[in-house]
């Protein structure tokens, strides 16, 4: 195991570069225990780790063992290049996982961010879509980065499980089979009431704005949560919690 000391070494920026998460790229950062051992327990690539100098030897082993490479850097080298207020002593290079939508099984729900732009909210939804049994995040353009840090700490990890698939076009999922039901705040079937037969993608747009008219134009299937008060939406994470869960409870005939 060899030990870098310098700031300047190219490992050391490329992951300061991934820490900034700016722009996607085919490497990801992952920090922390967490999300390093999802990450090997989901059979995502890593390329090396990074540990800080007195890390347990057990765990720089179960790395080894895998065939991973191990560089160790001195506890402030470390601390300058983690994005965590209290850095837990390994961070990990990995590789963007590659799937398309035609890996996606016509079957059950998947969850479609179509321009979703805070990284947090998209980790969040994850986490949900992962609990509720969603079969797979599906990404528009101008959503915000899955592998972004902010993004995987926010899921704890689903987006390390649940398939993730970026598309240019929502009719790449209608061509697998998919149903598409738009949620909007208004005008649409109770999600209580609405139809969940499988397959159904269901789509949530951005935090701000919602889904732009031609999305909702083109699905198949409008649906609405009734709300009291003055309240005109909820959080995107929570709304999709409340129909997802709804959705999961009806395809399972509960």
């Amino acid at each position: 195991m060899r030990l870098l000391e310098s700031p300047a070494n190219p490992l050391i920026k490329l992951v300061r570069r991934l820490a900034r998460g700016r722009r996607r790229d085919p490497r990801f950062l992952l920090e922390g225990r967490k999300l390093v051992q999802a990450a090997l327990e989901s059979g995502v690539a890593i390329e090396c780790a990074l540990v800080s100098s007195g890390l347990p030897t057990d765990e720089v082993r179960t790395l080894e063992a895998r065939g991973i490479e191990v560089v160790e850097v001195t506890e402030s080298l470390f601390r300058s290049a983690s994005t965590l207020e209290s850095p837990e002593g390994i961070l990990a290079v990995a590789l963007r996982p590659a799937r398309s939508v035609a890996e996606l099984p016509a079957e059950g729900v998947v969850v479609v961010s179509a321009g979703i732009q805070d990284p947090g909210n998209l980790g969040a939804l994850a986490r949900i879509a992962e609990a509720a049994g969603a079969r797979a995040l599906v990404l528009l353009k101008g959503s915000a980065d899955p592998f972004a840090p902010k993004a995987l700490r926010g899921s704890m990890g689903s987006l390390l499980r649940v398939p993730v698939v970026e598309i240019d076009d929502i009719d790449a999922l209608r061509k697998r089979g998919f149903r598409l039901a738009a949620l909007v705040p208004r005008g649409g079937v109770d999600f209580r009431s609405a139809d969940w037969r499988p397959p159904v993608a269901l789509l949530l747009g951005r935090e701000a704005s919602g889904l732009d008219d031609s999305t909702v134009a083109g699905s198949d299937l409008l649906v609405t949560i009734p709300m009291r008060g003055a309240v005109e939406s909820l959080n995107v994470a929570t709304a999709a919690a409340l129909v997802l869960f709804e959705a999961n409870r009806r395809m399972l005939g509960q």
